[in-house]
């Protein structure tokens, strides 16, 4: 018999005045694969150990590579069935993992608004079009899909992760603790417990988080993307309570797990940064940077190289970040609110940058856009908004480091007293 699992019973900030299960979001694309859990699932079970350089000899393929292959051969033999072009667009999201290619959204785009045509009720489309929306930052989309999909199988967790990761990053909280917490009563595994430690580190819970990122990997099969990518979210969790030896545990299991996981190389990187190795930090986010164009490691390669008095190389990693999510918008994704954090770190297009975070605001007002906005107001010059702002950014307790330095020196540049002392409790 499965035991019921709740992320502890608390009152949360802003909420109804109940008590709430706090519970919370995995990555989109870690629930693209759901069209595929009746497979996962039996790979849980009597699992033989295989050793890694053997089952690649067997295999060479990734993960994402095989899902396409069994999706395209399943499609081609039933060329007008809407679950399988489903199936496809889910593969090709999980492609995406591991290439970081935006072409393959326009391609899942165009197989689903067919499939959504041919059935416009079926759950395993409106499940696959959420997990699309959500990749693409379009996360009010990503509800509509979500509750669409919640309507025609209300038993199906993947539904539920939908609606968790769209509610948690419109601000909507409540709701999210609601939809996550039926998840994790439908289902515990990887996805939903990844869920519950997300919410609960949003919450402040780093501890309460660690404990359900345990338990992902844990539910997680040995040698999966999803087990590594679970044990670098454990990584972050315990760099953000200043646990460097731990974490650096956690990034090496991922590796363990997936032979040259770029994400976990990013995470060494921060360990090293951490500890004030600077190059051997740019030296790991640059292997992963060349491995998998994704604009964090670059973003990360440029706060490194202006730390270490490498003005050329920092203004080339910005002009490098840039490009990456214009190629990324091109395709769909809505890149906007990222690049403005990114330009006001940098003192780069300082009033754009906050006019893409007001908008951005406007549309999703949780507390990581309201700390963007904050920290835009702040580069402006506009310290009243942005003390206002950085402190709704808190109220949940999130306990980010970087937010809570922002916060912090918006703090002390705006004489927030209140702030300040917010700030100074979460840092703790």
């Amino acid at each position: 018999m499965t035991r019921s699992f709740t992320a502890g019973e608390r009152t949360l900030p802003g909420g109804r005045g109940a008590l709430h299960r706090v519970v919370v979001t995995v990555l989109a694309a870690a629930a693209c694969l759901a069209t595929f859990s009746a497979v996962l699932a039996a790979t849980r079970t009597d699992i033989v150990e295989v050793p890694a350089a053997l089952e690649r000899l067997l295999d060479p393929r990734t993960d994402g590579e095989k899902a396409i292959a069994f999706a395209q051969g399943a499609l081609a033999a039933a060329p007008g069935d809407p679950r399988l072009m489903a199936a496809l667009a889910s593969a090709y999201l999980a492609r995406v993992r591991e290439t970081y290619d935006p072409a393959l959204y326009t391609k899942a785009s165009a197989l689903l608004d067919r499939a959504d045509e041919l059935a416009p009720l079926d759950a395993d489309v409106a499940i696959a079009s959420g997990n699309l929306a959500l990749s693409r930052h379009d996360f009010a989309a990503a509800l509509h899909w979500g509750l669409a999909a919640r309507t025609a199988a209300p038993a199906r967790p993947a539904a539920y992760g939908v609606l968790t990761d769209a509610y948690v990053e419109l601000g909507r909280y409540a709701e999210a603790v609601d939809a996550a917490q039926r998840m994790v009563d439908l289902r515990p595994d990887l996805a939903s417990y990844s869920r519950v430690s997300y919410l609960r580190e949003l919450h402040g819970d780093l501890d309460g988080a660690i404990d359900a990122m345990r338990r992902a990997v844990d539910a997680g099969a040995p040698r999966t993307e999803g087990a590594a990518w679970s044990e670098v979210q454990l990584g972050t969790l315990y760099l953000a309570k200043g646990d460097l030896a731990s974490a650096e545990r956690a990034y090496e299991n991922a590796l363990q797990r997936v032979d040259g996981y770029v994400f976990a190389l990013a995470g060494q990187a921060k360990v090293r940064a951490a500890r004030g190795d600077l190059a051997g930090a740019a030296a790991l986010d640059t292997q992963a940077a060349q491995r998998l164009p994704v604009p964090d490691f670059v973003i990360a390669l440029a706060e490194l190289h202006e730390r270490l008095g490498d003005a050329t190389r920092a203004d080339q990693d910005a002009e490098l970040v840039s490009a990456m999510e214009q190629l990324l918008k091109a395709n769909g994704v809505r890149t906007d609110v990222d690049l403005a954090l990114f330009d006001a770190d940098h003192g780069l297009r300082l009033p754009d940058a906050l006019a893409a975070a007001r908008a951005e605001y406007a549309i999703r007002p949780s507390v990581t856009v309201a700390m963007t906005l904050a920290w835009t107001e702040y580069k402006n010059g506009d310290l009243a908004a942005a003390s206002a702002h950085a402190a709704e950014a808190l109220r949940l307790g999130w306990r980010d480091p970087t937010a809570v330095r922002r916060a912090a020196a918006i703090a002390d540049a705006a004489g927030d007293v209140s702030l300040a002392r917010r700030a100074a409790e979460l840092s703790r």
